[in-house]
């Protein structure tokens, strides 16, 4: 999909940034670090909690949301805590917990922290970031921040 333009004064692309940073650090009580945060990877929010949270945010800045799939972005509560991952969880602590003692042992020289042990259980979603609501929240309608490029109106 190509981006759209859209032309933006930077003090209402700041006051923007500003009022959705100050309204998903009062409802999620995490820190908005950067544009690229991610809601389930970053701030932990997931499952029941992001209908609610995304329904707050549609119903407070009176968005449209045609087009936005919840299930597209994040897991279900079902999904999230399904018995086969829990057990697949359990089944790999040994061997996470080995991974870590040998890094602690070797002082960090021997690191298989980040390697992925098992592959990855469930369905995979595309992440929203805080990026992604800051873009919903200026155009009014819901547009991934990928999807628009913010063009600054000159002598602003």
């Amino acid at each position: 999909m190509k981006q759209s333009l859209f032309q933006i004064e930077f003090k209402e692309l700041r006051k923007a940034y500003q009022e959705v940073k100050d309204f998903l650090e009062r409802e999620t009580a995490g820190e908005i670090t950067s544009v690229k945060k991610d809601f389930e990877v970053d701030l932990q929010i997931a499952g029941d909690d992001t209908y609610e949270l995304m329904d707050k945010f549609i119903t407070v800045y009176r968005l449209e949301a045609n087009g936005f799939d919840i299930t597209k972005h994040f897991l279900s509560e079902g999904e999230q805590f399904s018995s086969s991952i829990a057990i697949a969880q359990l089944l790999s602590l040994p061997f996470v917990l080995i991974i870590w003692l040998l890094k602690i042992l070797t002082f960090g020289k021997v690191d298989y922290t980040k390697t992925v042990v098992l592959p990855e259980f469930g369905r995979q979603t595309t992440g929203l970031t805080f990026g992604d609501l800051v873009t919903w929240y200026i155009v009014g309608k819901y547009r991934l921040r990928k999807d628009v490029r913010f063009v600054l109106k000159q002598g602003a």
